[in-house]
Formats: C-alpha cells, sequence, structure tokens
C-alpha cells in the first residue's frame, strides 16, 4: 500500500463515528455473498454479492464488484457493476468505472473516470428510508445461538 493509500485510508477512518473493524479483501482473493459492515472496508480483489451496512467501502484499482452497496460514502477506483446508494457520498476516481446507478446526496469525479447508468443526488432522509428497509431491517446472518 502507498503512502498516499494509507493518508487516504486514514482520512476515511476519521468519518467513522464510532470504533469499528475494518476488513479487506485483497489483492488476488474473492469473496460471493453478503457482506455485512459498519467499519472500513476495502476491495481489492473480487467480490460478487451485496455490501450492507453504514461505513465506508473503498474500492482499491484492482478491485472489482459485481452486486449493490449500501454505505456512508463509497469511494471507487476500480470496477463496479451494479447498484451504489451512499448516505453521505460517492466518489469516482479517475481509474475508477462504475456501470450501473449512483443514488446519494454528493457526488464527485474525478476526470478519466467511467460512469455509465443513472445517477440522482437525494436528500438524505430519503436514503434513510432505503437504507432503513434494506440494511436495518435485513435478517440477522446467524438467527439461533448454537
Amino acid at each position: 500500500m502507498s503512502e498516499n493509500n494509507l493518508k487516504q485510508d486514514i482520512q476515511v477512518n476519521a468519518e467513522l463515528k464510532t470504533p469499528q473493524s475494518n476488513s479487506v479483501i485483497g489483492f488476488h482473493n474473492g469473496f460471493c455473498g453478503d457482506f455485512y459492515s459498519d467499519g472500513l472496508l476495502r476491495i481489492d480483489g473480487d467480490f460478487k454479492g451485496t455490501i450492507k451496512g453504514k461505513g465506508v467501502v473503498l474500492v482499491g484499482e484492482k478491485g472489482r464488484i459485481v452486486g449493490d452497496i449500501y454505505a456512508s460514502s463509497v469511494r471507487i477506483g476500480g470496477k463496479i457493476r451494479g447498484s451504489v446508494f451512499a448516505l453521505n457520498k460517492v466518489e469516482i476516481l479517475s481509474t475508477g468505472i462504475l456501470l450501473g446507478n449512483l443514488y446519494s446526496p454528493k457526488f464527485l469525479a474525478e476526470e478519466g473516470m467511467i460512469f455509465t447508468g443513472q445517477g440522482k443526488t437525494m436528500k438524505e432522509q430519503d436514503l434513510a428510508e432505503i437504507f432503513k428497509n434494506n440494511v436495518e431491517n435485513s435478517q440477522p446472518i446467524i438467527t439461533n445461538e448454537f
């Protein structure tokens, strides 16, 4: 990880209001399924499924996602095919590709990025309702103690 990327990760960690755990799907690694995270999730490998939570999702330059993302903030440096819902903001870096729809109160795009789909800036309360229905009301992963 370069020093610049480390500084960006530290900045993003500062956005999280409470202590959370961090997760990484590294280079040459993959995950398929639902991923729940209220902390920082960095994806530098492959992910297929749905990411749900109120944390921050960083998609590194080599990261690839097929699926939907629900998060507080999303920074895209890699490739996503799916919809992105962010309570705070979405950033598409110059190396980022989003093939899908984007819903957020704030949207930042660097020159050179690719975005094919519909983008809608929404009020925070409207996004909060979407998160209530799709994230907060999700079934727990494990429903019974064992």
